[in-house]
């Protein structure tokens, strides 16, 4: 095609330019339109001869609409009828073979071949977090809201990284939400969605570094010969750790605390270990504390923490991957007294509140300080007053991704179809079965159950009289084996070792920890 930069284009567009524009008025461009499509008219007039035969788009609209529609009932299907399903399905031999050893396909297959791979060999073997007896792990078990919503972000294919659209603004409006629900500061806060409170506690750790020493994305640690160093209890998810080593601040540097028997993390022997650093050297940029730890559902003090990193002049980060959204059962959510002192907060949507994976969430108290520790302004990264390239700040600035999905649709939708309040009573509900759950199981001399049960989590193990004479090491193969059992005849789903039962979407799920 015609280089539309040629001489006629440009005379054509130098002279709109010197004629119609101007920043606060936008005249009538149809002159500017009017040239490009001209421009444009002759060019397709120049190719008609050549082949545009090549396109990814179908052949057959109607028979593909068909096809999508049978899709779109399997998948309904699969949620509507998961009961009558195994918890699991251990992938047969054969399945494993034709999902692992094909060869680059260099020739395509139809429509309906692949939905039919899909249908016969994908789907009956999939991780299984959408059966009510998914007992393990933390996960959120998907809606239909939520499988519509993926739909519809699938056919906008947005990149939220950047620009003037939809999947923007709704990201807006989920981050101002959120920045209400956990009352952070409306004037100063926001946040990104990121895949999960993983990538959230990364960011929010660089973000930490950078508030303890600007000068570090320039100079970078070895310049600056500093050793910083982080606290967290030794309840603490594996993720913080993961942050500080690719944070280049190794995992050495991240102090863990020891707790008290609620499983919270000492205060006291925090202050301490922080006094100990200063006079060794080091310093200290970030205190993370829980809000709900994956074992036992423990949440720190976290007012105190908040006065520990206040009198101490260090970041505080609070882990709420699924133990935050507590904030919506009333009768519970002073659990989270102090939470809103944070500095910064990651959570994920994609657990209790049942959004498709992946969606998690970062909020920053100054928004300024996330963008200062992100943004790198390029020429080809330019945003505008107006025009497509208008609406900064982007979301790229934000965080390391450029390119990124729109998360937020799914999020948004889940919240708008079932509203916080559903939502909250979902989750009360959740920790009362647990509560009764714990109960019942005290009244058996041969099940050990284990903590306090404060949120959704009940720990508990076997111990039969029978096998008392066993010792710590054959009474966990003893556990292993009844979980090993019950995966594999689909029964339900859970870890190994000492049970745990996880409630989510009001059924029981149990997940497993070392006894």
């Amino acid at each position: 095609m015609t280089n539309l930069f040629e001489d006629e284009f440009m005379e054509r567009f130098n002279d709109y330019m010197k004629r119609s524009y101007d920043e606060n008025i936008l005249e009538d461009n149809s002159l500017l339109l009017n040239s490009i499509d001209q421009l444009l008219t002759n060019d397709i007039k120049k190719n008609d001869n050549e082949s545009l035969s090549v396109t990814l788009d179908p052949i057959d609209w109607k028979s593909t609409r068909a096809q999508a529609h049978q899709m779109l009932d399997i998948s309904l299907d699969f949620l509507e009828k998961s009961r009558e399903r195994p918890a699991w399905l251990p992938l047969p031999q054969e399945v494993r073979q034709r999902l692992t050893t094909e060869n680059l396909p260099n020739e395509g297959k139809s429509l309906e071949e692949v939905c039919e791979d899909i249908t016969n060999d994908v789907l009956p073997y999939c991780g299984g977090n959408t059966h009510p007896r998914f007992w393990g792990w933390v996960h959120g078990s998907g809606t239909v809201g939520g499988l519509i919503a993926e739909m519809m972000t699938a056919t906008m294919n947005s990149n939220v990284g950047l620009c003037s659209h939809s999947g923007v603004l709704i990201e807006r409006q989920v981050i101002q939400w959120m920045v209400d629900l956990f009352q952070f500061p409306k004037e100063t806060s926001g946040g990104i969605i990121v895949s999960g409170t993983s990538m959230a506690a990364l960011i929010c750790l660089a973000v930490a570094r950078h508030h303890a020493l600007d000068k570090i994305r320039e100079k970078g640690l070895i310049s600056l010969g500093i050793q910083f160093v982080a606290y967290c209890s030794t309840q603490t998810h594996v993720c913080i750790a993961k942050a500080m080593e690719l944070l280049g601040l190794g995992n050495e540097a991240l102090r863990l605390i020891p707790v008290n028997d609620q499983f919270q993390i000492d205060i006291e022997s925090l202050k301490t270990m922080i006094k100990e650093d200063r006079e060794k050297g080091f310093i200290p940029f970030c205190i993370v504390g829980n809000a709900g730890t994956v074992s036992t559902g423990a949440f720190d003090d976290l007012q105190s923490l908040s006065s520990v990193a206040k009198e101490n002049d260090i970041w505080f980060h609070i882990d709420g991957a699924f133990g935050s959204f507590i904030v919506l059962d009333k009768t519970r959510q002073n659990l989270i007294n102090g939470l809103n002192q944070a500095d910064s907060l990651a959570f994920d949507f994609h657990k209790w509140l049942h959004v498709p994976y992946a969606a998690g969430c970062l909020l920053v108290r100054n928004m300024k300080k996330l963008q200062e520790t992100f943004s790198s302004p390029r020429h080809y990264l330019v945003g505008t007053k107006r025009g497509f390239a208008g609406d900064t700040p982007w979301f790229c600035d934000m965080s390391i991704e450029l390119s990124r999905p729109c998360r937020a649709l799914k999020v948004w939708f889940t919240i708008k179809e079932h509203g916080m309040n559903k939502l909250g009573e979902s989750i009360k509900n959740n920790c009362d079965q647990a509560q009764y759950l714990a109960n019942l199981l005290s009244k058996y001399e041969f099940i050990h159950v284990f903590s306090p049960v404060s949120l959704n989590i009940v720990n508990f193990r076997l111990k039969p009289n029978r096998l008392k004479d066993l010792d710590e090491e054959q009474l966990d193969v003893f556990n292993d084996e009844i979980v090993n059992d019950l995966q594999e005849k689909g029964i339900a789903i859970k870890l190994n070792n000492a049970l745990i039962f996880f409630l989510l979407k009001g059924d029981v799920y149990v997940k497993a920890i070392n006894g």
